[in-house]
């Protein structure tokens, strides 16, 4: 499925009681050029799952040789590396060389047929696996204006935009 905006405005109300981080912001998210609808709900599900740390969205699509989304240090190091789609062996050594930790958030189907192999030779990595249903129910959030209301509470988001709602477990982070 395609998406027909070229730009999405998201108004986000970000709430963690755990950390007690609130922030209301709006945010203007592009897909990229002939992105599939489930790839960018993956990046904005990553985004929301990293939001606390503020990090960085990819501006154009590097085919995994590069992060869809990342965090820098303050040196310009890069403390994660996030990736929305299956890495192979190489573009993962890649990235665990080049990042502090690596985050999979990925289809959990892909997944299982690349057998997460390399998780076993990559200490740095961890991952969260969608299934098909809440990567369908997010989807069902994607408007040219959304309005999301997130609830952090550990590992845990609460999503919903008034008339949706989903929850997700993420893989925690080693960052602090």
């Amino acid at each position: 499925m395609q998406l027909a905006s070229k730009v999405i405005r998201l108004d986000l109300n970000y709430s963690s009681e755990q950390s007690h981080y609130y922030r209301k912001t709006t945010t203007y998210l592009a897909p990229f050029k002939e992105e599939s609808a489930e790839h960018f709900a993956r990046r904005i599900l990553a985004y929301l799952s990293l939001f606390e740390h503020s990090p960085a969205i990819a501006r154009q699509d590097g085919r995994g040789k590069s992060p869809d989304l990342y965090i820098e240090d303050q040196y310009s190091q890069l403390r994660l590396w996030c990736a929305v789609d299956v890495l192979d062996e190489k573009l993962m050594q890649r990235a665990s060389h080049q990042a502090e930790q690596v985050l999979l958030l990925v289809d959990e189907l892909d997944y299982r047929k690349s057998k997460g192999s390399y998780r076993r030779h990559f200490p740095n990595l961890s991952c969260t696996l969608l299934t098909h249903e809440s990567l369908l129910s997010f989807c069902e959030m994607l408007q040219g204006h959304m309005q999301l209301d997130v609830w952090r509470d550990g590992d845990q988001l609460l999503i919903t935009d008034g008339q949706h709602s989903l929850e997700l477990t993420f893989a925690p982070t080693l960052l602090h």
